[in-house]
């Protein structure tokens, strides 16, 4: 299998890497304590963040705001995943805890401001892509697969060639249903996202050896980092 960010994406956003945190065998079932512990710490951190007063305004979320305007998606009515998630929970929600594997994505989320999510690799049929819509790939909302529609034609999708089937819209909009990580996930990669000209290169390493940590210790199993940048565009991964 392939997972593989298409050139133009970086000839477009040169700033732009992904750090792939590849875990095999991993036991995602049950609840964790700490885990939900730490999100709540770090919930509590965001909402006493000054910095974050006007969470648009943060250069980590400004950032992917501007990325969205340039993909034609209005980042007020398709927020950034990183903007939603810290709305929420300036809004007083906690977050949910889903499984483990998506806490550990939202700790890392509210500790860094950076997008991070993860695909259930089982289901890839094809190349993991990320790269521009030509608009016939489909899509099925998380929660709602019978909710289907097609990305607008040059947005930045995550993407399964072999079934065309989006994994994630607009970059780090939305997630799809079809990869979304439940409790039985055995093999997934996650994604952490950043643009180094407001994420420094070492923060961004450290958010994502954070996740293999994390994940090592609650969810076992092998966990490998790699990062994907324009020197290194793809990975090969066996099972």
């Amino acid at each position: 299998m392939r997972i593989e960010i298409a050139k133009e994406v970086f000839e477009s956003y040169p700033n732009y890497r992904r750090y792939v945190v590849l875990a095999k065998g991993v036991d995602n079932s049950g609840a964790d304590e700490e885990l939900e512990r730490m999100l709540r710490e770090r919930e509590q951190a965001v909402r006493s963040c000054e910095n974050l007063s006007n969470y648009k305004e943060h250069p980590r979320i400004l950032a992917w705001r501007k990325v969205f305007e340039d993909m034609n998606l209005n980042p007020n009515r398709f927020p950034p995943s990183i903007a939603n998630l810290v709305k929420r929970v300036k809004s007083g929600k906690d977050l949910p805890f889903v499984n483990k594997l998506v806490c550990i994505f939202n700790i890392v989320s509210l500790k860094y401001i950076v997008p991070c999510g993860g695909d259930d690799l089982d289901v890839v049929k094809g190349t993991l892509l990320l790269g521009r819509a030509a608009g016939d790939e489909t899509y099925r909302h998380l929660g709602k697969p019978q909710e289907i529609e097609n990305p607008v034609p040059g947005e930045i999708i995550l993407y399964d060639t072999g079934t065309k089937d989006v994994f994630c819209r607009g970059w780090c909009w939305k997630n799809g249903d079809s990869s979304k990580i439940m409790p039985e996930t055995k093999n997934v990669a996650i994604n952490i996202d950043a643009m180094i000209d407001v994420v420094p290169q070492e923060e961004h390493q450290r958010a994502a050896f954070e996740v293999a940590e994390l994940v090592k210790s609650k969810c076992g199993g092998e966990v490998d980092v790699w990062l994907l940048s324009p020197e290194k565009r793809w990975l090969d991964i066996e099972f």
